[in-house]
């Protein structure tokens, strides 16, 4: 089969995708609502000493970012990597706490108020930062980048989040004997920087006590499969190291978390088009996995395998 053709026949499967994915997101928007939960957002400048001038000279010395970040006083820096590779939208991460915040607060009992939380390969901290100032307990960040978690520390600093850290620590390095267990784990944008992704969720779910998030990129395929590609760290989107890295597919993901024994498994459909167009596309996906008895039943419909 010539490339041309296999480059029509993706794009014909991408449309067909989309195309479920309304027919999906339109019936899943009909089922009862979730509790309403938003970000903290434009964050707020509230640590001692900090001017905007100060914030923004700060802001603007990494060389990367790969979150956009919005503070009060019209503070910010735009996504940026020093491959030269697109930005990606600066909403986007905006989309993703909407499309998979709202069911993980509603499995969480209604809110992170008291909780432990821990935030695996956190980056600059966006989703440790904003489960802090939701109400956790005690927020923990792990980065295997040491510029990640100086800029993880920044935002720290300047939202005065005392109840998050951040630590620079390999993932295989992460053990409960070295950090305790947590009430939530969350595992975004992880699993497809890794070689064995079920390695990856044995590692992570051994992490909580209760409740993990997983949100992965994904391979399309329908079947239970893992397709492998090599990756180097030209920017701190990728792996920290060259080598092969995983992207499973759903079913493969289902499979996977069976085989851990996870207590009971949800994918959060989507519910709205206001998303990346990867969840669109089946190419991204979230999963809420309980390893134990997490509360009421999680009022989100699984979505389809």
């Amino acid at each position: 089969m010539s490339s041309r053709l296999q480059r029509m026949l993706r794009q014909a499967e991408l449309v067909l995708r989309r195309r479920r994915s309304v027919r999906a997101a339109r019936h899943a928007a009909q089922a009862p609502s979730l509790p309403p939960v938003s970000p903290v957002w434009p964050l707020p400048i509230r640590g001692d000493g900090w001017s905007a001038t100060a914030l923004q000279q700060r802001l603007d010395a990494f060389p990367e970012w790969h979150y956009a970040f919005r503070f009060d006083a019209g503070v910010g820096v735009e996504v940026r990597y020093r491959s030269g590779a697109p930005a990606r939208a600066a909403d986007h991460p905006l989309q993703r706490f909407a499309h998979f915040m709202p069911p993980l607060l509603a499995a969480a009992g209604g809110s992170l108020t008291g909780k432990r939380v821990l935030d695996i390969a956190c980056n600059a901290g966006f989703w440790s930062i904003q489960c802090a100032l939701l109400g956790a307990a005690e927020v923990v960040g792990l980065d295997g980048r040491p510029e990640l978690v100086e800029q993880a520390r920044l935002l720290q600093s300047v939202v005065g989040a005392r109840c998050a850290r951040f630590e620079c620590l390999d993932f295989f390095d992460m053990t409960p004997a070295r950090l305790g267990t947590f009430d939530v784990v969350l595992n975004l944008g992880l699993l497809y920087h890794l070689p064995d992704p079920l390695d990856v969720l044995r590692r992570s779910l051994a992490m909580t006590s209760r409740l993990m998030l997983l949100d992965t990129m994904l391979d399309p395929r329908t079947e239970a499969l893992v397709k492998l590609r090599w990756e180097m760290p030209v920017d701190v989107r990728m792996a920290t190291r060259d080598g092969i890295v995983a992207y499973p597919t759903r079913k493969a993901v289902h499979l996977m978390l069976r085989h851990l024994g996870a207590a009971s498994v949800t994918e959060i459909p989507v519910r709205s088009m206001q998303v990346p167009g990867v969840y669109l596309e089946g190419r991204r996906a979230s999963w809420l996995i309980e390893t134990a008895a997490a509360g009421p039943p999680l009022d989100v419909p699984s979505a389809s395998v």
